[in-house]
């Protein structure tokens, strides 16, 4: 991935499509203060957006230090310096205690898991009792798209629907009914419209 160009990107024209995320998972977890996780943070997008409605301390966990340096600077320029924190790994082996965040989240990041069974069960694993997820990806309402589309119009950008569209791709599709059971999982919820798909586990 290109870094520098999906950087800025996310920072300008396709802000509008975290800020909507954010809200939608203030909404639906009532998670507003404690600990959270952004999985696949990239530069921080979604987490930082959520920092600013909540008093979340937010941790971006990722597998490139080129984004979670980027998310380190956003941090800074966001003024939210002592609200979060970078963390380097890889989902299948979550490199935190048990029971340690309130809220974890993920936006666009499952369908690259290699195992998403034990990505799940990680998860639940750093997950607090009382604790939620809200993990999936989406592309937002029509709405956001056209706003998105149109914002980057109006940059001069071209509009690679069919990369936007493999984001989201076959990895979406999975079965997680099954891979959630499959690895002790009972208490769950799967959110599908035509923003996304959503995984809220609960503990």
């Amino acid at each position: 991935m290109d870094v520098e160009h999906y950087d800025e990107q996310s920072r300008t024209v396709k802000r509008p499509l975290y800020e909507y995320y954010a809200n939608k998972i203030k909404t639906y977890t009532n998670v507003t203060e404690g600990k959270c996780l952004d999985i696949g943070s990239c530069g921080g997008y979604l987490g930082l957006e959520l920092a600013k409605i909540t008093r979340l301390h937010v941790t971006f966990f990722d597998l490139s230090q080129a984004a979670l340096d980027k998310a380190a600077l956003h941090l800074i320029e966001d003024d939210l310096e002592e609200r979060g924190a970078v963390l380097l790994g890889d989902v299948h082996a979550i490199p935190l205690e048990e029971e340690m965040m309130d809220l974890i989240i993920s936006r666009g990041s499952l369908p690259f898991w290699e195992e998403p069974a034990l990505a799940f069960k990680e998860i639940y694993r750093v997950l607090k009792k009382g604790g939620t997820t809200f993990v999936g990806g989406g592309k937002g309402t029509p709405e956001i798209k056209e706003q998105i589309e149109e914002n980057m119009r109006q940059r001069g950008q071209e509009i690679d629907r069919e990369a936007m569209d493999k984001m989201h791709g076959d990895g979406m599709k999975r079965d997680y009914d099954a891979l959630l059971k499959s690895v002790g999982i009972v208490d769950y919820m799967i959110h599908r419209a035509d923003d996304g798909i959503w995984i809220q586990m609960h503990k």
